[in-house]
């Protein structure tokens, strides 16, 4: 089992509930396949370097987690699907 991190930018149109909606809902996806030690922590609402589907800010979510290179991969591909999830970064550590 692997250490990962995953930073997420989630629309600034969305409240407070609903980003701490959106990333239970992803704490949910990494623990149903096999994740461990899963916790988000928000980063606030900050200006982005440049446009993303022009969007010039939004709500930066970064989550860390235990497990295996398919929970992660499964993680990823659902936060793609998501479309609220302007942009996703996975890292192992």
């Amino acid at each position: 089992m692997s250490q990962y991190e995953i930073t997420y930018i989630v629309r600034p149109l969305l409240e407070d509930p609903q980003v701490d909606e959106v990333a239970s809902h992803f704490s949910e996806v990494a623990k149903q396949n096999g994740g461990e030690d899963i916790g988000a922590e928000r980063m606030g609402k900050r200006r982005l370097a440049y446009e993303i589907q022009k969007v010039r800010e939004g709500h930066y979510v970064c989550m860390k987690f235990k497990g295996a290179s398919a929970c992660a991969d499964e993680v990823m591909r659902q936060m793609r699907l998501h479309e609220n999830i302007l942009r996703a970064l996975v890292v192992r550590v």
